[in-house]
């Protein structure tokens, strides 16, 4: 019996991110994404009826964090030793489009999924302790693991679930998203704000934790949204973040109801 059924899970549905797509398998037609970040590139893909969009080094215009985990660019010493977790320089193109676009025979690398923590704990369920990536679970900067074990630091929690409700009710406002745009276009602005909030929100929630941890670790991470996942992005505050291999995501799809994936 699938244990979410009729239970519509995630609104917009689930992406696969492929790194590299070759010209040996047979991918969604796509368009190139020119725009603000990665999550924005991820909101595009999957909105309304959905398209396959793909990134190249000079799609992203403005999150200079997502240019370097992706493997775009190469980290700077002196700004982005916070990274830690990022794809070696020299990604040619990153294909991002909804799950049910790709070939079963020519999967995405990992899949993204937005979603409510009540659901998430379930998904997290079917796919096992051991398919976690318990490493990163007490930095809540990087996942959200320990919080929905509840060995998690709940001031942390109710800190940054405040942070990002207020965020999103900022973003509704023109001209807070035209600032975000305008301070993460600039080094020494992206760096003076990202320190300001590091202690109130995760970092680099949809490039870094929900795709490259996965990507590079073979494991199931979850995170709270950071500012350009709800400013670029337009996420929820109510959701979270979670992002697998997609042989993870193989193995418990049959479990879960198909409107998920829709």
């Amino acid at each position: 019996m699938n244990i979410l059924m009729n239970e519509k899970i995630s609104e917009p549905p689930a992406a696969g991110i492929k790194v590299n797509p070759g010209a040996d398998c047979r991918w969604p037609a796509s368009e190139v994404y020119s725009g603000i970040s990665f999550c924005d590139a991820v909101r595009s893909a999957t909105e309304g009826d959905g398209k396959a969009v793909t990134l190249d080094s000079g799609s992203i215009s403005v999150c200079r964090w997502s240019k370097v985990v992706l493997g775009f660019n190469e980290p700077d010493p002196a700004l982005d030793l916070k990274v830690q977790h990022n794809l070696l320089f020299g990604t040619e193109s990153i294909l991002i489009a909804p799950i049910s676009m790709f070939d079963a025979e020519c999967p995405p690398d990992t899949v993204l999924i937005r979603t409510t923590p009540a659901k998430i704990k379930k998904i997290i369920k079917l796919a096992g302790e051991s398919s976690l990536a318990g490493e990163h679970a007490d930095d809540l900067g990087k996942s959200a693991l320990a919080v929905l074990s509840k060995s998690g630091n709940s001031i942390e929690k109710t800190r940054v679930e405040l942070v990002n409700g207020a965020l999103a009710r900022l973003n509704s406002l023109e001209q807070w998203r035209d600032f975000t745009k305008w301070i993460f276009k600039h080094q020494l602005t992206t760096y003076v704000f990202d320190l300001l909030l590091d202690k109130y929100l995760a970092n680099m929630s949809m490039c870094r934790n929900s795709t490259v941890i996965p990507f590079l670790s073979g494991k199931l991470n979850v995170s709270y949204f950071c500012t350009g996942g709800i400013a670029w992005g337009m996420n929820s505050p109510e959701h979270l973040a979670c992002g697998m291999p997609h042989d993870i995501y193989a193995r418990i799809a049959p479990q879960i109801a198909d409107s998920y994936y829709k």
